[in-house]
């Protein structure tokens, strides 16, 4: 049985849009995550050893968020899924972007999700 490890409610202000006008303002954006993985070592020697470290992935994700513009919550979940996959002790994620769309008032949000396994992003 595999074990899980969760992040729900990562916010952040992202550059994010279809056209450039949207872009040029950050939204809110929010990011949930959950990653399978072996996390029975470290719960059983109350030790971190191979495990996914919460505030690394909020750094990460941080960062990679303010290194240029995005035009599709899709490009964030994917770009985000593949910094789980490529960076942290993980079998599967799946990720959730949630947009609070400025030009959209009377919505409370929009959300992609995507799994991807590291397998994914091996290069042939």
């Amino acid at each position: 049985m595999p074990d899980w490890v969760s992040g729900h409610g990562f916010n952040y202000n992202a550059h994010v849009g279809f056209d450039e006008a949207e872009r040029s303002q950050s939204q809110s954006i929010q990011i949930d995550f959950d990653a399978r993985t072996d996390w029975r070592l470290s719960g059983q020697t109350d030790r971190a050893q191979s495990i996914v470290d919460y505030a690394i992935v909020d750094s990460a994700i941080k960062k990679l968020l303010g290194e240029r513009e995005w035009r599709l919550i899709e490009a964030i979940a994917e770009a985000v899924a593949k910094m789980i996959c490529s960076d942290f002790p993980v079998d599967q994620v799946s990720v959730k972007v949630t947009k609070m769309p400025q030009d959209m008032p009377h919505c409370a949000g929009v959300s992609v999700r995507c799994s991807r396994t590291p397998a994914d992003y091996v290069s042939s």
